[in-house]
């Protein structure tokens, strides 16, 4: 089991890095750039407690950054996602699909501000570094995304042909995976549990990422469902496929307490 004052090391290292990683990446690789945003986010939600005041202005710049970076990841993964329909449907010609779709808004003026809010970030933490981390503040952050986490998907299971609970779910998912592979060190039995959870977000995102491109045809104007019906159909069966795939994952990641969880996984 690592030690307390080696696994702070590694999260500030971690950090670090993740932020001069999405710095790079603009406006090179978007997409990259904000699953770097996404797992800072959620290690800044595991140390919420620590970081006290400190939390919500380091949180409130990297969220903004990753939205500034949103419409051209948009453009970017609806590119790639028709490919791969098109590999399973050619009759249906998804690779044609991309030039029809308008581009969202990807501006460069939106590449230097999120460059500039994650680097007044990377300031922040290289003046302040982190607080002392202790292992009552740990289990707590991990109890508590695993409690926001099942949260979500008892939502999503009240309905679960909507796509909006399912998406807020995923977040959940993607944070509270995050915490797992951190604090393996510590607790080594969340190892097992970060690869459950990686599949699960995996496919709620393959969920999430057809939702978009159905809604992406339907903006096209009244004539798209008729001219792209058989598209429509594909993507709404497949997200139905993925809804139901990833309730049945949930039964066995999120069936306990997050207090009998706790024991089960650390103790």
């Amino acid at each position: 089991m690592a030690s307390l004052q080696a696994l702070h090391t590694q999260v500030l290292d971690v950090m670090r890095s993740e932020l001069a990683g999405a710095i790079a990446a603009v406006p090179f690789d978007i997409h990259g750039a904000r699953k770097r945003c996404k797992k800072l986010r959620a290690m800044l939600r595991l140390l919420r407690e620590p970081l006290g005041t400190r939390y919500a202005s380091l949180n409130r710049s990297i969220r903004d950054a990753a939205r500034a970076l949103s419409g051209q990841r948009d453009d970017d993964v609806m590119a790639v996602l028709c490919r791969q329909l098109h590999k399973d449907a050619p009759e249906l010609a998804w690779s044609d699909l991309p030039a029809a779709l308008p581009a969202m808004d990807a501006s460069t003026t939106g590449f230097d501000d999120a460059r500039a809010l994650l680097h007044s970030v990377d300031e922040q933490l290289a003046d302040g570094g982190l607080p002392a981390l202790t292992p009552e503040d740990l289990a707590a952050g991990l109890r508590n995304g695993y409690r926001r986490a099942r949260k979500r998907w008892r939502r999503a299971l009240q309905n679960p042909k909507d796509a909006a609970p399912l998406h807020e779910w995923r977040k959940e998912v993607k944070y509270h995976m995050h915490h797992c592979q951190l604090l393996t060190p510590l607790w080594p039995a969340l190892k097992a549990q970060r690869k459950a959870l990686d599949d699960l977000a995996e496919g709620l995102g393959d969920h999430h990422d057809r939702f978009m491109l159905e809604q992406r045809i339907r903006n096209l104007g009244d004539g798209a469902k008729a001219e792209h019906a058989q598209r429509l159909d594909q993507l709404r069966r497949e997200q139905e496929w993925l809804a139901k795939r990833a309730l049945r994952q949930a039964e066995t990641l999120f069936a306990l307490s997050p207090g009998a969880w706790w024991h089960r996984h650390t103790h």
